[in-house]
């Protein structure tokens, strides 16, 4: 048996919100939020003949009516079939059937700008919140662009883009959410063949799967970023600092810059907020001495001027089965990667190369392959298989990119304080920074005696 969610992108079904039942339900318009979840009772089929029946009331909040109308438009055939509607974290995914043939998947944001309610009660706010949306739709189709000619990495063909449109005007208080679609971020893919979450019960499906992953990590590892997107994307993608002191360059000197940078950015100066600022987290002493110790750090941790250690290079932010279509068939074939919504740009030496799974496989700060988000009750034959899982991955990975794993290894004091700062949620500022102050103090000891 294969454990599969049968989406088809953007979790193109979903097991979250979405009983067993099939019966439709409509949504309700006195939703307080500008982002849509799940409609209830809904199973994710049978939406194309529910819009056509005038008597029943929508499913969606928005009109799917204009979502077709969209896709026609710019596709140049007719819709004549929805087999199935997910939802991801962000987006809603839509697979199309159109009359020429062709089958195409719909990406639309499930949070609407011009909706009355949720984004903020400032107009500052809210703008800010749009040009983010706007900014990460134009990232996400410029990689699409980018990569797409590039067979190793196995993108979809991007067939067209908007990103969404803010209409000052439609945020009154008093209106219901908007039917348009306007306010949201839309894409229309070329659909591949495959479903996301294919994950065998046989050992050597998996391994296959793992290859072929491990093989477009390798080349997305390798691949030559053009230097005027690193100038215009780098700062602009978090987790990366949103400022760096030094030009933008492959250099030991920028790479430097760009940690310390993130680690100012987030211990800021003593009794800034720290965090997220509704928590009114304020920094301590105790954060402000490790931030010191990490700043004094960073110059004997940070290896020598190598080419290979300094590239700039393209990270995906979420490499996984869950972000990947892939045929449920006897040699099972990864046909693409998508969803770059958390993509950006590092240094190689603090590239991750972990890909998920049912686990996460990982390398621990010695290089040594692991695996973690285990789940709950996991027996000791089934860790042991999702070990044997990451000593394959990371021994493809090896092969397909053996500067990968070097470069990774030469790093490992850099990409322990590059991770703890990425990867902190907020919670007890003092205590998790105070615990990696004193790493970094005890390392000060050692590499400066």
């Amino acid at each position: 048996m294969t454990l599969t969610w049968n989406d088809d992108d953007v979790a193109c079904s979903s097991s979250e919100g979405q009983p067993e039942s099939s019966a439709h339900s409509s949504w309700s318009t006195n939703s307080s939020s500008a982002w849509d979840d799940w409609p209830p009772d809904f199973d994710g089929t049978g939406l194309f003949e529910s819009i056509t029946r005038a008597d029943e009331p929508p499913i969606f909040r928005f009109d799917v009516r204009m979502v077709l109308d969209e896709v026609e438009t710019q596709v140049g055939s007719a819709v004549v079939d929805i087999p199935r509607v997910g939802k991801g974290s962000n987006y809603f995914g839509m697979h199309l059937c159109l009359e020429n043939g062709m089958d195409v998947l719909v990406r639309m944001a499930r949070c609407d700008v011009n909706s009355p309610r949720g984004l903020g009660r400032h107009v500052d706010e809210i703008f800010e919140i749009v040009q983010q949306q706007v900014s990460e739709v134009q990232f996400e189709a410029e990689i699409y662009r980018l990569l797409r000619p590039h067979r190793g990495i196995l993108t979809p063909s991007l067939l067209y883009w908007r990103a969404p449109a803010y209409e000052p005007s439609a945020l009154r208080s008093n209106r219901s959410p908007p039917r348009d679609i306007l306010g949201r971020a839309f894409f229309v893919f070329e659909k591949t063949q495959g479903v996301n979450n294919v994950w065998p019960d046989n050992i050597e499906k998996r391994f296959s799967i793992l290859k072929q992953c491990a093989r477009i990590r390798a080349a997305l590892f390798s691949f030559p970023l053009p230097v005027d997107f690193v100038a215009s994307w780098l700062t602009q993608r978090s987790p990366c600092a949103k400022s760096v002191s030094v030009d933008i360059a492959p250099t030991r000197d920028f790479a430097t810059a760009f940690l310390a940078a993130k680690i100012e950015e987030v211990i800021p100066d003593e009794g800034d907020f720290i965090g997220w600022e509704e928590d009114h987290n304020l920094v301590g002493p105790i954060a402000l001495r490790a931030k010191n110790s990490l700043l004094r750090l960073l110059p004997y941790i940070m290896p020598p001027p190598e080419e290979h250690l300094y590239r700039l290079v393209l990270e995906h932010g979420d490499f996984g089965i869950h972000n990947m279509t892939i045929t449920d068939t006897d040699a099972p074939a990864v046909t693409s990667l998508y969803d770059w919504e958390t993509g950006h740009i590092v240094p190689a030496i603090l590239s991750d190369p972990q890909m998920a799974v049912y686990v996460d496989l990982e390398l621990d700060f010695e290089g040594e392959p692991a695996i973690s988000r285990v789940w709950e009750g996991i027996g000791e034959e089934e860790r042991r298989e999702c070990g044997r899982c990451a000593e394959y991955y990371f021994q493809t990975l090896g092969e397909e990119a053996p500067e990968y794993l070097d470069t990774f290894k030469a790093g490992r004091g850099a990409r322990r304080i590059w991770f703890a700062l990425k990867t902190w949620r907020g919670d007890n500022p003092e205590e998790y920074f105070g615990a990696l102050g004193a790493w970094a103090e005890e390392l000060l000891k050692q590499v400066v005696a």
